[in-house]
């Protein structure tokens, strides 16, 4: 008999606008790439082939401008190392993973009432310790206001 399996990577972001000027709560979602440096990291990590300094975890969420062309979301390869624009915001994670799901972890982080007011946000990755890039996702057009604060969940799953 001859048994074959194989592990996928995947990546899926939730995101929850809430308002302090009375507006309901939005939620939006979203669908990651993984980039070949994450990849190239996972396998790393495994062969314990990184060195004295390990700096394959995720040590940041960053946001930037520069993801859609005439509104439509960029196509994200997995050969990138950086966001199309400029970074905007780098913002710390708080990683967890699923007690019910232990082959899946969550990155939080969150855009406050305070920041990033004024632009428009339409990528964002995350970024290990070593400052490559795990994965990236661009979307729609996200205008940020002082009214708005947003808390993006960003789930890796190991299926």
């Amino acid at each position: 008999m001859k048994i074959k399996e194989s592990t996928k990577v995947k990546g899926d972001i939730d995101v929850t606008i809430q308002y302090n000027d009375g507006r309901e709560e939005e939620k939006l979602y979203f669908r990651n790439t993984i980039l070949r440096t994450g990849r190239y990291a996972l396998a790393s990590s495994l062969a314990n082939d990184y060195g004295d300094d390990y700096d394959f975890f995720i040590a940041r969420m960053i946001f930037g401008t520069n993801g859609t062309s005439a509104g439509v979301p960029k196509h994200v390869n997995t050969e990138r190392n950086g966001l199309f624009g400029v970074t905007l915001l780098s913002k710390p994670v708080s990683a967890a993973i699923d007690t019910n799901n232990p082959a899946q972890v969550s990155f939080t982080s969150v855009i406050t009432f305070q920041e990033g007011n004024g632009s428009t946000i339409n990528e964002m990755a995350l970024r290990m310790n070593d400052r490559d890039l795990y994965s990236m996702v661009t979307f729609p057009d996200l205008s940020k206001t002082s009214s708005m604060q947003i808390t993006m969940v960003w789930k890796i799953s190991f299926v």
